[in-house]
């Protein structure tokens, strides 16, 4: 029988730099979203708003539509600060190191979501239904995940349930047929969970969870959406780093990691078993 490649190569490197709990990754597998709190400072939420709003009264950058969700500023990395700074955040990259590839990853997009009165929202498909093939899930029975894609989503508002709130239907990331929801107002979702949040903090989820934000009950509200792939998934759509951020972020290690070309087999990267090995001694692989 031809060996798997999984048998051959560690994909997993860097998992032993994840100090993640048993707990946060049995919710995450059962819900496919987990709550982080508190990630932004007064301070950062401060600066945060302040740069967003001087992008988008000067550029009017805010003219796109996704779908009928909100309408969004996209690379907001390159607007500095906070918002280059919030793509690195430390417990946010735990997750992505423990949920994606290893250390086997990279930014591939992000965004600022100006969340508006629009109530006509829709839940993302999800699950099995969803054909975006970066919406991928698995996790194996050796507690080993394959996200194709993680985004956190931080508010830079306060959120309600009747107010802008981020909802989602709990696992249906592993849904095996289509939500019947499509065209249902969320109210009347029955398995709809809300997940209201105070400013700065943060929900991380898997892109194959049927998701959407409910609408604002008055002023606009801020999100930032940062997206985690693993390091062969090319830049989303108008999210492709300038070569001046690129040389800004070259004497940070962790933002320039992120930042990297698309790659598979880095060099120095993969680890080759022997054959025959039983104790899991691995060597470099050579490119």
């Amino acid at each position: 029988m031809a060996q798997r490649e999984e048998d051959i190569y560690d994909y997993q490197i860097g998992l032993e730099d994840a100090k993640i709990s048993n707990e946060d990754k049995h919710f995450f597998d059962v819900t496919g979203y987990l709550v982080l709190k508190d990630l932004l400072s007064p301070d950062q939420l401060s600066d945060a708003r302040s740069r967003l709003a001087n992008a988008l009264d000067s550029a009017k950058s805010a003219k796109s539509q996704v779908g009928k969700l909100a309408r969004e500023r996209r690379q907001i990395i390159e607007l500095g600060g906070v918002l280059e700074d919030a793509m690195a955040l430390p417990r946010v990259l735990e997750y992505v190191t423990q949920f994606i590839w290893g250390r086997q990853f990279r930014l591939v997009g992000s965004r600022a979501i100006i969340n508006g009165t629009d109530a006509s929202r829709q839940l993302s498909p999800g699950g099995r239904e969803d054909s975006r093939r970066f919406a991928a899930y698995r996790c194996f029975g050796d507690g080993q995940f394959r996200c194709l894609m993680l985004t956190c989503m931080i508010t830079l508002h306060d959120t309600m349930v009747t107010d802008g709130a981020f909802c989602c239907i709990p696992s249906s990331h592993k849904a095996n047929l289509p939500h019947p929801y499509q065209q249902t107002p969320l109210d009347q979702i029955p398995p709809l969970r809300n997940l209201p949040l105070t400013a700065g903090s943060a929900v991380l989820i898997t892109e194959s969870l049927s998701h959407a934000l409910r609408a604002s009950s008055g002023d606009e509200k801020l999100w930032l959406a940062y997206h985690y792939g693993p390091s062969y998934m090319v830049d989303l759509p108008g999210c492709s780093t300038t070569d001046k951020l690129q040389n800004h972020c070259d004497h940070d290690p962790t933002k320039a990691h992120l930042l990297q070309a698309p790659y598979y087999h880095p060099s120095g990267a993969q680890k080759i078993r022997k054959a025959g090995n039983t104790k899991n001694e691995n060597v470099e692989k050579e490119q």
